[in-house]
């Protein structure tokens, strides 16, 4: 985790919006986001009128679930990148759905 004295410091040097990565490691290989995340990106945004976006670690409806209230984007990468490998024999149509399907269960999660 960014110590709170660096993460001021970017916050007065970032333009558009942060990116909150949210686990140390490989990305989309988590089974669950860390509850401190919360607390963090809730602190984050208290100092800072910037967009904050949470990334890394992101691939289930329980982690958007927990994160959403407190972010202003979630990034979902390496998940759908995953999901796409694993489907990469079967025809397009499919793939298509079987993703759309993955990304609505996502947003769904959202609400």
């Amino acid at each position: 985790m960014t110590p709170r004295d660096r993460a001021l410091r970017i916050v007065e040097q970032t333009t558009g919006f942060l990116y909150y990565v949210s686990v140390s490691g490989i990305t989309g290989r988590t089974d669950r986001a860390a509850a401190d995340v919360v607390d963090n990106v809730a602190w984050l945004r208290s100092q800072t009128p910037l967009p904050v976006c949470i990334g890394f670690g992101i691939s289930r409806p329980e982690h958007v679930r927990m994160l959403a209230p407190v972010a202003d984007g979630l990034i979902v990468g390496s998940a759908i990148v995953r999901r796409m490998a694993e489907t990469a024999t079967k025809p397009r149509e499919q793939v298509l759905q079987e993703i759309g399907d993955y990304a609505a269960e996502l947003l769904a999660a959202m609400s």
